[in-house]
């Protein structure tokens, strides 16, 4: 396993000092591992740090963190600078996220910041390892049953009724957070555009071959043509009824679990990789996890009933925070159903990779994306596979019924 070269010894006594307040100290033992599995992580690779600590009685602590490294690809790294996401992602973990918790009386969201680096060919994130605390990822290929997704958005209403009121005291803190990870326009290739064009003519290609899917099939290939306008369009900010400052790419892989040791019941939900946080429609965020995390029939046949835990949550928390002006769960029905091809697009574009069985031979991550023959090859398993060839049947159908690609 390689690792970058400014994973040294300066830049350990600088974690140790900056993140956890020690001053005589010097840095024994150091164990370095992956932090993910393939598939887990398109943007970044994770590291787990482990360090002896040895202070001036030579009495030794063994700390532990993570450490997110930016991929720096001469391709995708440019993709990666061009949506600022690194910036972001520091000032959400450095000072936003604080500052929610701060609002919400010590609510805890993500992994708390230690340090950051930033130079040419390292760019770096260190993270408290929330596997100390007991936290760990879902299976993202089996999704989340209704017991997840209520402790997901449970702690996704609180962050968002955080950020309204955080908004509302200072607005300036918005201010760039002023695209997410749709980010393009007609004529301006965007990062998905860029990485996963080829995803939404090969879902045509694939419908066509389908029974019983004719019309359906009819209908998306009259889109293709119109489909980066219409794309562009559906993550606009124009016609935000409200809004809240979003995860932005808010699906299973994305969230950590802590589980009632008695029970196995989750317990507790944190949130990470803030990297394409922004400034928008709570809908965004609700239409994301939807149609990427819940099991098909929770996805198919309990929505509301999870738009209303959403909501029970969002409201409780702005009313305790005697937030003056609290939207209503109407109001956020009509910001979800303004983004319901918001929620198609994550299907085609998102939810392949979140149920992608296997990784291509030519590559994997936006590395693999990036490279010609394994996007396509990538493209090709995403698409094909069973898991997604079972969720988008059903998703094709409900948006069909709800007349979202009837376009006269």
């Amino acid at each position: 396993m390689k690792v970058p070269n400014s994973l040294n010894t300066d830049f350990f006594t600088k974690v140790v000092k900056n993140g956890y307040n020690l001053v005589d100290f010097t840095i024994g033992d150091v164990k370095v591992e992956i932090g993910t599995s393939a598939g887990d992580n398109y943007c970044s690779t994770i590291y787990r740090v482990f360090l002896d600590v040895i202070d001036s009685q030579q009495n030794v602590e063994k700390i532990q963190f993570l450490i997110k490294h930016e991929l720096n690809n001469e391709t995708s790294g440019e993709l990666l600078d061009k949506m600022e996401v690194f910036g972001k992602e520091v000032d959400m973990f450095k000072n936003i996220v604080p500052r929610l918790s701060k609002i919400t009386g010590g609510v805890q969201f993500a992994a708390r910041f230690y340090y950051t680096l930033s130079e040419p060919k390292s760019k770096l994130i260190v993270l408290q390892d929330l596997k100390e605390l007991n936290f760990r990822m879902a299976d993202r290929q089996n999704a989340l049953d209704y017991e997840h997704c209520c402790i997901t958005l449970d702690k996704l209403g609180q962050m968002h009724a955080a950020s309204m009121v955080l908004a509302k005291e200072n607005p300036s803190l918005m201010d760039k957070y002023n695209f997410g990870i749709y980010h393009g326009s007609v004529g301006t290739t965007g990062f998905i555009e860029q990485l996963l064009g080829a995803n939404f003519p090969t879902l045509c290609d694939a419908v066509r071959n389908w029974d019983g899917f004719e019309k359906i099939s009819e209908k998306l290939d009259k889109m293709k043509d119109n489909f980066w306008a219409i794309v562009y369009e559906a993550a606009s900010d124009k016609n935000d009824g409200y809004r809240v400052l979003i995860h932005g790419d808010f699906w299973i892989n994305n969230f950590l679990f802590k589980y009632d040791e008695t029970t196995g019941k989750p317990i507790d939900t944190l949130f990470v990789d803030l990297t394409y946080s922004h400034y928008t429609s709570p809908a965004n965020d609700v239409q994301y996890f939807l149609n990427t995390s819940p099991k098909n029939e929770i996805r198919e046949s309990r929505r509301e009933d999870l738009l209303r835990v959403y909501y029970a949550s969002f409201e409780r928390t702005l009313r305790d925070l005697n937030h003056r002006v609290i939207p209503t769960f109407d109001d956020l029905l009509v910001e979800v159903r303004k983004k319901e091809m918001f929620g198609f697009i994550t299907a085609v574009f998102i939810l392949p990779i979140v149920l992608m069985e296997s990784q291509s031979s030519h590559g994997s991550g936006i590395d693999g994306l990036v490279d010609p023959d394994a996007a396509k090859d990538m493209t090709r398993i995403m698409i094909s596979g069973k898991r997604y060839t079972e969720a988008i049947k059903l998703i094709l159908r409900r948006c069909d019924k709800m007349k979202l690609f009837d376009f006269e």
